[in-house]
């Protein structure tokens, strides 16, 4: 459905209670490529909550919150991964999520791999290139409920909104210009959009595959911080170059493994901008008694007792403009420091990625023990390294030491499903 002008935004809202939209069967069975795009407020952290999933128990395309806690997980299971754990596919960003707090999901399939993107930056990737078209049965499609019926599974509790599917991999820049943006269901290459501003669910394309609210699924004006109302589709792309992104949350694993650079760079910053208060404060100290005495001499007896007087009260209000200005000033660097130093780390977690992605190319055709044994071997090398690295590099290594540790324990985990199910 066409937006002509600006409409009132509602979004899905669900219990958590057998409450999710059900889609129309196999409309995504045709996609050799895809991204998947969503808006989401969890309440609360429900065991394996889904925003989606598309396709059947065990062989489909879904993302939701691992376990009962805030790590965000995009499974990509081309095969029956429950007979073989090891088609297991997932990208996983750890401590990312926060409750009560709308952040933007997406998630890109295909060749090239699986991407996972949080508020427009990547955050997890595995090598799969996989996609719907892969699942070979017939596909059933939800939000707010995950397919393989577990009692351990349970439903999406929260809001969602502005779901789009679309039949190509979307670049970070396409993902960040448009995220914040109601589109109008006509853009090239989407294929499903449900924005649930009709009070439905119904499909904004042409295609017109509108879906079903079931249980208490229903559609409600949200309550959103001003700045992130979606924009009407019909204004004016904003150029990459000027976008803003909103950064996302710092992840809980890189915001604990670096702790001691954060706060002594905050300490640093504190310190000079209390010593530039000071030296201000002085300066202006002399320079307003050297002003008074410069006019006593120009003007010693003539002066009006008025003149004096406003004389006299311009010296302090230069001086508070001028500390204003310079607390202002010392303020604005502060936070752009802390931003600048929050891309870094990110940045460090997004290395450490890629060099994880890269190895798991290279192990992928090996069995199980052997990749273990490959990423211990790697463990080990790095351990050695870790003593001739400083700086940016010492923090790459160590987080992608964190990772590696932590895909020996999933490789573990898998080895010994399969010999239970052996």
């Amino acid at each position: 459905m066409a937006v002509s002008s600006p409409a009132q935004n509602r979004v899905l809202e669900l219990d958590g209670n057998g409450s999710y939209v059900e889609l129309p069967p196999n409309i995504f069975q045709n996609l050799t490529e895809a991204t998947v795009e969503a808006w989401a407020k969890w309440d609360r952290f429900n065991n394996y909550s889904r925003i989606f999933e598309f396709g059947a128990p065990w062989q489909s395309m879904s993302v939701f919150n691992h376990d009962r806690n805030n790590d965000l997980r995009f499974n990509l299971y081309p095969r029956r991964a429950r007979e073989n754990p090891a088609l297991a596919y997932n990208a996983r960003a750890n401590g990312i999520l926060r409750s009560n707090e709308w952040t933007h999901i997406a998630v890109v399939a295909g060749p090239g791999g699986m991407k996972l993107y949080v508020n427009g930056v990547v955050v997890a990737t595995h090598t799969n290139e996989a996609c719907l078209s892969d699942i070979k049965v017939e596909q059933k499609n939800l939000l707010g409920r995950g397919l393989a019926g577990n009692a351990w599974d349970l439903d999406f509790c929260g809001q969602i909104d502005e779901v789009r599917v679309w039949n190509y991999r979307r670049s970070a820049e396409q993902i960040r210009e448009n995220m914040n943006r109601r589109l109008t269901g006509r853009e090239a290459g989407l294929v499903g959009l449900w924005n649930f501003d009709d009070g439905l669910a119904t499909d904004a394309t042409f295609r017109g595959n509108h879906g079903k609210l079931v249980g208490n699924a229903r559609a409600v004006t949200p309550d959103m911080p001003a700045g992130m109302q979606l924009i009407a589709g019909e204004l004016p792309v904003t150029p990459a170059a000027t976008v803003q992104p909103t950064p996302p949350p710092m992840p809980v694993e890189i915001a604990t493994a670096h702790p001691p650079v954060l706060y002594w760079w905050i300490a640093g910053a504190l310190t000079l901008i209390a010593a530039l208060l000071v030296w201000l404060a002085l300066m202006l100290k002399r320079g307003g008694s050297a002003v008074t005495a410069t006019a006593l001499v120009a003007r010693p007896s003539l002066e009006m007792p008025e003149e004096k007087g406003i004389a006299a009260v311009d010296a302090p209000d230069v001086k508070e403009r001028a500390l204003a200005e310079l607390t202002e000033f010392a303020k604005q660097s502060l936070v752009q420091g802390l931003y600048s130093q929050r891309n870094a780390l990110l940045e460090t977690q997004q290395k450490a990625h890629r060099e994880l992605a890269e190895l798991e190319a290279r192990l992928a055709a090996l069995r199980i023990s052997d990749r273990i044994l490959a990423y211990e071997k790697r463990i080990a090398e790095l351990e050695r390294e870790l003593e001739n690295r400083t700086g940016e590099l010492r923090e790459v290594a160590n987080t992608t030491l964190e990772l590696l540790r932590r895909k020996v324990a999933e490789e573990r985990e898998i080895e010994r499903a399969a010999r239970r199910f052996n």
